[in-house]
């Protein structure tokens, strides 16, 4: 009960974030946000920083989770890598402009914690995707797939950076779609593309 009362602050506390920005409020100010008693948060948090890092932790599993459940929903390797691609653009378009900016130099383990998550689980998710997308003939069998991998995650690395794109000029959403939706047509065999062509269509 104690573990699913701490998940549900989480989870509120990942809305609080996504309303106000990671800084915008104070230790105690997001307390009271989170209504609960401070002898309670400090119960399980030691601190603002704390808790932003087991936010992240929390949010990166559920996102392992969320990405079983497309797995299940689609049987082929293009359709199940576009549907994972597409919940990474969805999941950077919910979060608020300065937010990663301010996690970036402010909180550096919860940082480098979704850094890892890219660079080892979502590289390797990606690599295997792509190698079964040659292997059963829907992307093309002469691209270098480490390179197309390593292309698709900076690609991801791309909307996310701020000197390149400032988010009072460019949505991440628009990032995403002009640069790696456009390419991921261009990976697709003709089989491939007719199997996503109604994914494509929604985008």
């Amino acid at each position: 009960m104690l573990q699913t009362f701490k998940s549900n602050l989480l989870k509120e506390a990942q809305l609080v974030f996504a309303r106000y920005g990671v800084n915008r409020l104070s230790e105690s100010e997001l307390i009271e946000a989170l209504h609960v008693a401070p002898a309670t948060f400090y119960g399980m948090f030691r601190d603002k920083n704390d808790l932003v890092v087991q936010a992240m932790a929390y949010d990166l599993e559920r996102q392992k989770q969320e990405h079983q459940e497309l797995f299940a929903n689609f049987s082929t390797p293009i359709e199940r890598l576009l549907a994972v691609c597409t919940h990474g653009y969805n999941e950077i378009s919910k979060v608020s402009g300065n937010s990663l900016l301010e996690i970036q130099h402010l909180h550096p383990r919860a940082w480098n914690m979704m850094q890892d998550h890219l660079k080892n689980y979502g590289f390797l998710m990606i690599r295997d995707l792509i190698q079964e997308g040659v292997l059963h003939q829907q992307l093309r069998h002469d691209i270098d797939i480490g390179l197309v991998t390593k292309i698709l995650m900076e690609m991801l690395n791309m909307a996310l950076n701020h000197e390149l794109f400032p988010p009072d000029q460019y949505s991440r959403a628009e990032v995403m779609r002009s640069g790696f939706f456009y390419y991921m047509r261009g990976l697709c065999t003709d089989s491939g593309l007719r199997l996503v062509s109604s994914h494509f269509a929604k985008l």
